[in-house]
This record gives C-alpha cells, sequence and structure tokens, in this order.
C-alpha cells in the first residue's frame, strides 16, 4: 500500500499494514454491489500498526504530522504478475480513527480509503449555466467587458461577471428572465419595451474589437432600420469612427443584419457591411469582428445558427481610421446615424439578448465548443468534458462518440450529471484504478466481447460454489420512456417473461425512465424503451458472485494476470456446469468486485449479471440473423434424428432461409441446441428423371399418384411432369400426400400451345381428399393469350368459383407461369407470374372453411368443353414445392443436451441477432 505523504508515494506495506496480530487483511469493494443497480463509490477498509502515532493526523510527535489530510490519496497494489503492479483501489483517505487496547501495547488506526465517487457525490451544484463556465473558465485573455444577462426578475440591472466591470442598465422596462431559448443559458431579458446600455472599463487602444452575443429575432421579424447592437469607441479625431451599428434591415439586407460605421456627427463613414442570411426566428450567436490591417479595418459579421453549429460569414476590408477601445455597448437603442431612417425608434419587439461580451482580439467563433449548445452532445464526450472541466481524470473503454446524443446539460453536481449520461448510454460508469479518476464503459463496448476469464467447473477454479438465481428482480416487461415531456412505450406481450397472466407469461413489470435525450421522436423513445425491455426480459438464471483465489494452485499465472486485468463490464465463463446445472455455459458480464488480501490468501468476487443481452448484436445487415416469428416441429423426432421438418407457426410466409452462404447456424428446441447445415422443402420436386404412365417418386422421397384420363396421359421427361390432354373437360391430377393442412406451395406450368376456341386451366391443389373434395389455384390461358387467376373449391363434386382476377402476362405456347397459393387456416390466397419475373404481391384473397382436413397437394390440367385445340395439348410442370414446412438437416446435441422431442414443441435461433440501440 502507498501513501501520498509530502509530495511523494510512500510503501507503507512493511511494517504497518496486515502487520497487527498478524491476521489482518484487506477488505476492498468497487463497482456495482451484489443486487446494485448502479455504481458505487469503491471503498477499502483495514488496520494500519501505529503504536509510534504516525498515521494520528493530529499528533505533533508523528512522523507525518501535518501531512495526512481527511482526504490523503492511497493506493493499493498487487503484482501483477509482469514485474509490475496491478492497482485495486486508488483513493483518498477519508477516515483515520485511532483505537488502542488499554495496556497501550497494540495501537492501530483502521484507515477508510473511498474511490473518487465519493467526493464527486459530494460536490456542489454548479452555480451558473454552461455558457457562463464556457466564456469565464478559463477568461479569455483579451476579454474586457462581460455581461451575462441572466439576472432575475425583480434586478435593478445587469450585472458584470468580472470584477473589474460594471453594471449593465437599461432605459424602458426590460422582462428580466423570460426567455429559455438557449439550451447552454439561464434565462434572458426580453427588450420588447427597453434598451440597454453597458460602458465597457477602460483598456489600452486595440488592433482588433470584437463584440459577441446570443440573440433571438422573432419568426414576424422588425421594422427595418432598427439597431440591434451599437458599438462606441473613444473618438479618435474629428470625422473618425466613434460608432458602429449593427442593424436589421429589410431594404440593406433582406431581413439580416447590416453594419455601418458612423462619425460622431451620425455621418457615415463607407459602405454598408450587408449579411445574406434570414435572422428572422432563429437562435443565433452573433459576431462583430474589427481587425487593422495596415491603414484599413477588416470588418466581419459571424452569424452561428445555435442549434445546427452552421456559421455564416460576410467580410469586406474599408479605408478607416485605426481602431480605439471601446467605451460602451447598447442594445436596442434608437439609431444615430444620418441614414437611421423613419423606423430607427429605440426598442426591439420580441427580441432577447444575453451572454454580450468585449474582447480586444480575434478569436474562432467555436471558441466555447459544444458549451455554446451542449444538446446532440454524446454522452460520452459529456462525462469527458465534465471531468475536464472538474480537474478530474477521465479514462474511457469503448467509442466515446458512439453513445447516445444528450439533451440540455441541466444544472446539477457533477456526479448527478455522470449519472444521467450513464443511464442515458447505457453503459457502465466506475472508478480507475490506475490514477484517481472516474471512467466510463460505453454500451457498444459490451457488445459481442470475447470472454477475458474463463473457469472450468470441474477444475476447482472457483473459490465458492457459483450459485444460480431464478427470481422476478430485474424483470421489466414493459417500460416507458419520457424525453421533454414526450413518452413513449414497449411492451413484450409474448414469451415466457412476457406481460401475459401466468401461465402464459408473467405479468406486467414496469417501470419508468425520464431520460435526457436529445431526440423526443416516437422511434427514439420506443427503441429506448425497448432495449430496456430486452434487458429485463433475460429469461436464464443470473449467477450474482463468481468467486475465485488467487493463491489456489489451479490458477494459472496466466489466469492470475487475466483476473487482476478484469475491468467492469468484461466477459467471464464458467464451462462444464454440473450435471443438474442446464449444461449450457455460464455466461456473464462483471459489474463489480469485492477484493479480500490477507497473508495467505487473494479472494475476488465478482458480482455478475448475464452477458447474453449483449450478445449476438448487430444491425439489419447481410451478416444479421433475425427469427422468425413462430416455428415448431411438425412431427416428433428422436434423440438421434439428423432430419428435422418444421414449419411456421403464425405466418406462412416466414421461412427459414435456403442459401447455402448462411450455413451453418444453430437452433434451439426443447432446451437443446443443433447444428443447422441446411435447410430445404418439405416436398420438391425437379422431375430430372424420365417415366410413364406416372411421375413416380418426387426428389424428397413422396410417391405421386394420379386421377383422371388413362395412365399414358402421365409421364416425366427428364426435366418436367406432363400432363397430356387428349379429350376436353376431363380432369388430369397428380398428388401426393400432405403433411399439414396448412401449406404455402408452388410449381411452374407451361402449355404446348395457344388456346383455341375454350380456356386451357392449370390448378394448383390443397387439401385434396378426392377430384370432388379440395381447393385450387387456377390459373385460366384465355383465347385472347390473356391470364386469369382464380380461387376455387370442389365440395361434393360441385366447383364453386370464390374469387377471381386478371393478372399481368401473356400466354405463348412454351412460356412457364409460376403459381403460388397458400391456404392458412381458413385463409386461401394465390398469385400467378411470368417465371423468371419478380414476384407480384397477392393478387386473389378470400376465406373458406369448407375444407380442414391436410389431404394432398399437387396439379390439376383441364381443358374447357369448348376448347378446339388440336389434340392432345401437353401441360408441363416443374420445380413443385410445398415450402411452409422444410427440412433442416442437423448436428444434434451441440450443447450436450440430448433428448427426443415431441411434434409441435417451439423452435427457434439459439443466438438471434439483437438489433443494436
Amino acid at each position: 500500500m502507498e501513501m501520498f505523504v509530502g509530495g511523494a508515494w510512500v510503501d507503507i506495506t512493511d511494517p504497518y499494514v496486515m502487520v497487527r496480530d498478524d491476521s489482518g487483511n484487506i477488505a476492498i469493494n468497487r463497482g456495482m454491489r451484489d443486487e446494485g443497480g448502479a455504481t458505487e463509490q469503491g471503498a477499502a477498509v483495514f488496520p494500519l500498526k501505529n503504536q509510534d502515532g504516525r498515521f494520528s493526523p493530529r499528533n505533533p510527535m508523528g512522523v507525518y504530522y501535518g501531512q495526512l489530510s481527511r482526504n490523503t490519496p492511497v493506493r493499493i497494489s498487487v503484482p501483477n504478475g509482469n514485474g509490475g503492479k496491478s492497482y485495486r483501489l486508488w483513493g483518498d483517505g477519508s477516515e483515520w480513527p485511532t483505537s488502542w487496547e488499554p495496556s497501550g501495547t497494540d495501537v492501530w488506526t483502521d484507515i477508510s480509503i473511498n474511490g473518487p465517487l465519493r467526493r464527486v457525490a459530494q460536490g456542489p451544484t454548479p452555480e451558473r449555466s454552461v455558457i457562463y463556465n464556457a466564456i469565464t473558465n478559463p477568461q479569455p485573455t483579451g476579454l474586457v467587458a462581460y455581461w451575462p444577462c441572466e439576472d432575475a426578475s425583480g434586478s435593478t440591472s445587469l450585472a458584470s461577471a468580472l470584477t473589474s466591470g460594471s453594471a449593465m442598465t437599461w432605459s424602458g422596462v426590460p422582462t428580466l428572465a423570460s426567455y429559455s431559448g438557449f439550451a447552454a443559458s439561464d434565462p434572458l431579458p426580453d427588450i420588447t419595451t427597453a434598451s440597454l446600455s453597458g460602458s465597457v472599463p477602460a483598456y489600452d487602444d486595440p488592433s482588433a474589437t470584437q463584440v459577441r452575443f446570443l440573440a433571438y429575432i422573432p419568426a414576424a421579424g422588425l421594422s427595418d432600420g432598427k439597431v440591434l447592437c451599437a458599438i462606441d469607441q473613444v473618438d479618435y479625431s474629428f470625422g473618425s469612427t466613434q460608432f458602429f451599428e449593427l442593424y436589421y434591415s429589410t431594404t440593406d439586407a433582406n431581413n439580416s443584419l447590416s453594419l455601418r460605421a458612423c462619425a460622431s456627427d451620425g455621418s457615415d463613414l463607407g459602405t454598408w457591411l450587408s449579411h445574406t442570411l434570414d435572422v428572422r426566428g432563429r437562435l443565433l450567436y452573433v459576431s462583430v469582428e474589427l481587425q487593422e490591417s495596415g491603414t484599413s479595418i477588416t470588418r466581419t459579421i459571424r452569424l452561428r445558427d445555435v442549434p445546427t453549429g452552421r456559421t455564416y460569414t460576410v467580410s469586406d476590408t474599408e479605408t478607416l481610421t485605426q481602431l480605439t477601445r471601446v467605451t460602451r455597448v447598447q442594445f436596442g437603442p434608437k439609431s444615430r446615424s444620418a441614414n437611421g431612417g423613419s423606423n430607427s425608434s429605440s426598442y426591439l419587439p420580441g427580441v432577447a439578448i444575453g451572454h454580450v461580451t468585449v474582447e480586444n482580439a480575434i478569436t474562432a467563433i467555436d471558441a466555447l465548443g459544444v458549451r455554446l449548445n451542449p444538446i446532440g452532445e454524446t454522452a460520452g464526450r459529456r462525462m469527458q468534458r465534465l471531468c475536464g472541466e472538474a480537474g478530474l481524470a477521465f479514462d474511457w473503454v469503448g467509442d466515446l462518440d458512439d453513445t447516445v446524443a444528450m439533451g440540455a446539460q441541466a444544472r446539477q453536481n457533477l456526479l448527478a450529471q455522470l449519472q444521467e449520461c450513464a443511464l442515458a448510454d447505457g453503459g457502465l460508469l466506475y472508478e480507475n484504478t490506475a490514477t484517481l479518476g472516474i471512467g466510463y464503459r460505453t454500451r457498444a463496448s459490451l457488445y459481442n466481447q470475447d470472454p477475458v476469464l474463463t473457469l472450468d467447473y470441474p477444475s476447482g477454479q472457483l473459490a465458492q460454489i457459483p450459485t444460480p438465481v431464478e427470481d422476478d428482480r430485474y424483470i421489466q416487461n414493459k417500460i416507458t420512456v419520457t424525453v421533454n415531456g414526450v413518452s413513449g412505450t414497449y411492451e413484450e406481450t409474448s414469451g415466457t417473461l412476457g406481460t401475459a397472466l401466468p401461465p402464459a407469461g408473467v405479468g406486467t413489470y414496469g417501470q419508468d425512465y425520464t431520460l435526457n435525450l436529445a431526440s423526443s421522436d416516437t422511434p427514439t423513445l420506443r427503441d429506448q424503451a425497448a432495449w430496456r425491455v430486452h434487458l429485463g426480459t433475460v429469461d436464464e438464471a443470473r449467477f450474482p458472485q463468481i468467486s475465485v483465489n488467487l493463491a489456489h494452485p489451479s490458477i494459472t499465472p496466466a489466469m492470475r494476470r487475466a483476473i487482476l486485468g478484469m475491468r467492469l463490464g468484461d466477459r467471464v465463463q464458467i464451462t462444464n456446469p454440473p450435471t443438474w446445472l442446464p449444461p449450457d455455459t455460464v455466461d456473464q458480464l462483471v459489474l463489480g468486485m469485492s477484493e479480500t488480501i490477507s497473508h495467505f490468501e487473494h479472494r475476488i468476487t465478482f458480482n455478475c449479471a448475464p452477458a447474453s443481452p449483449y450478445s449476438y448484436i448487430g444491425y439489419l445487415d447481410t451478416t444479421a440473423r433475425i427469427d422468425t416469428d413462430g416455428s415448431q416441429l411438425l412431427t416428433a423426432t428422436g434423440t438421434t434424428d439428423t432430419s428435422i421438418d418444421i414449419v411456421p407457426t403464425s405466418d406462412p410466409s416466414m421461412l427459414w432461409t435456403t442459401d447455402p452462404t448462411d450455413f451453418p447456424f444453430d437452433v434451439r428446441a426443447g432446451g437443446e441446441v443443433m447444428r443447422v447445415t441446411a435447410i430445404a422443402p418439405k416436398v420438391s420436386d425437379t422431375f430430372a428423371r424420365t417415366t410413364s404412365s406416372g411421375w413416380g417418386t418426387a426428389d424428397t422421397g413422396q410417391a405421386w399418384s394420379t386421377s383422371g384420363g388413362s395412365a399414358t396421359d402421365y409421364s416425366t421427361n427428364g426435366s418436367a411432369g406432363v400432363h397430356s390432354l387428349g379429350t376436353v373437360n376431363v380432369s388430369r391430377y397428380t398428388v401426393l400426400p400432405a403433411s399439414a393442412a396448412d401449406v404455402d406451395l408452388r410449381v411452374e406450368v407451361a402449355t404446348s400451345a395457344l388456346a383455341t376456341g375454350g380456356p386451357q386451366y392449370a390448378q394448383l391443389v390443397a387439401r385434396y381428399a378426392d377430384g370432388s373434395n379440395n381447393y385450387s389455384a387456377r390459373l385460366t390461358f384465355t383465347t385472347t393469350q390473356t391470364l386469369t387467376l382464380g380461387l376455387q373449391k370442389r365440395v361434393g363434386g360441385v366447383q364453386s368459383d370464390l374469387v377471381s382476377s386478371t393478372v399481368a402476362g401473356t400466354h405463348a405456347a412454351g412460356t412457364a407461369f409460376t403459381i403460388r397459393v397458400q391456404v392458412w387456416g381458413s385463409t386461401l390466397r394465390a398469385k400467378a407470374w411470368q417465371t423468371g419475373t419478380a414476384e407480384p404481391p397477392w393478387q386473389v384473397q378470400t376465406t373458406d372453411s369448407s375444407l380442414t382436413a391436410a389431404g394432398s397437394v399437387g396439379v390439376r390440367s383441364v381443358l374447357d368443353s369448348a376448347n378446339t385445340n388440336t389434340l392432345p395439348v401437353t401441360f408441363s410442370y416443374d420445380n413443385f414445392q410445398v415450402t411452409s414446412a422444410q427440412t433442416f438437416t442437423v448436428t444434434r446435441s451441440i450443447n450436450g443436451v440430448v433428448k427426443a422431442h415431441t411434434a409441435g414443441e417451439p423452435v427457434s435461433l439459439a443466438y438471434p441477432t439483437i438489433l443494436a440501440l
């Protein structure tokens, strides 16, 4: 242990630390405590041997008399395994109570060390606004006058912020502390019925003059010629410039500002410098800059739009006499220019003015940085800035620019400011152990980490049994986020931790958050609420404490270095948990640490929370793995089956990828993780075979059966399944068994000739019991080569047309068209399009509940009774698929779970991509 005494670090370990009765220990806590919700101040308590009184701050005979205080810096370290030190706590010695036993043989001081958060928590609330502090700390060397204009209602003048300055006075009646449009400032005066005047203390004649101020000019604008600001300087000689007027103009400028130089008699001394920016309704930081350049003066007007940060500049050079010191600035005075015009009366209706500075040097318009308008400053950068302004070292993990955009900076103490930023971004505030300072770990830096420490349970690398906790302490499934009075809510209604009442869910667990964000638009608020619900619906056990003993022989030197290097937010895993726990690796994030250091042991307990909410974080790009809306096993699966059949549970279009480049990935069913290496439709046929008197067996193993006509009407030719129609008004069916009543199927079809006399019909059938009972999507090839698509049902031999529509395309012999139909519950819908073109939206849709059994699926061909084509007409079918049922090829028991599964068991991605906040 080291103590900063007399301007140097002094090692007091030997003979003062852990030597009292030879059984002392050092106990250290930092980060979040067990079951805590926020980072707390680090703390350590241990006895120091104090027989000679050196650790008694008020003992004149003590060696360190006069050198110890309540916040003497103290740091605790252990060897890091690389020849250096690993600091465990760097803080202030805040308490020094001295104790002794009656004989006086044993005298000790129980020193209490606290991390810097303790001191920060006790810091005062800022007395002044953000922009006030920005202007005065550090104070520019050329600043000769500054009026903040933040004076409270009832004040009799506007005080100077400089000890050498005098107050700004007024004529008329300003409305003080009434305008709050500038986020960095306290409310400013409205000078609708007042003129302001501020005298500038004497200073040496400058070579440059700069006057800056905040100004709001109402959307309605002002009368032409109204003087916004007048700048008086010492009269150099007769006919030289005595004052400058910055005035609002609709003639010299288009609803903007112009600058003129006038002699004492009001005569103009040169051309006017006119701006082009329409200033109406804007929050402006106005800068009038005058710089001597030889025998001339360069004049500049800069208008910085405060909310956007854009600066608009005009400049010119005029041959005028040299600059002299400024004696006075005025706002809203009557014009003294001979060209002031009839509308040059005093007062500025609706105008607010504040933070007026006069300087004898030109500085950058962005010199105040983000403190001119903190709205939009990222949480990380604000924390960095605030700590810098407080003279406190700041450290970070992650990209400070990749944190949320903050709102205005409220007037509150430093700790409250830091906690507000951490809450908004969702990262971790921490105390630096390498120096006396504060740190921040960004939320994004917690994403997708590799584990820093991996502990093997059977190897005895744990100092105590890690106890899983299953409770509702941190459940949050309905959250409302409010920003600037606007609220957005996100609710998780489904799943085991959803808001549904048990047993479907757990009921509603809600919390409201008020955040300070730059944006209060609805998507931002819902995203914030959804992220917090994501964190609050982690469906797994917590392992609040994971402990290790660095003195245990199972801890290798590499593991020791990793343990000592652990930071808040790092990831720790326990592999091979005992069989009575789930087989998955215990995966946690470190939120806090408690340590006990004795002569024989160094125990570290990590306070943890599940790492899974921060794993597999991504964006909607080509690498994202987004789960379906719901899938389940179609049939029961044994313990060793490597093919499983999956069907969607809600939207039949929500199918799993079949792109080979997407494999492999893992799915979870009944707690077992399986690795998927391929997915194909449950039923698929490309007809790459040659058969006669039937269609044989589909590529996926199902046997086709036929109905209607003669056996020779059915064949496959190596590329298609063929119906040969030698008669009109006689159906040819080819079907195979369906595994479910709800199906999504498609096929490509072409005919050998254009229809003459009457139409040709190609149909895709579902829930087929027989030729008298089925649903179908019928594509009609008409004698005019147009296409019609309809949904039909046949029940008890009676055919009913349910709905139909003309579809795009022109029939031609040999041209293939794709038909797709979905039968899902009582909903029927279909579409058709020329093969090779873009798939259109659904074209026909209806509901019907006449047929509910699974039956078979397949195709039907028939010629209208009026058809006069030369016979036979052939119908060629290809690429028949039932896509709603998919067959997964899997590797079983990836996580060690070996079990059978029943039909209907839910199947989901084992590790779906979670969209980043």
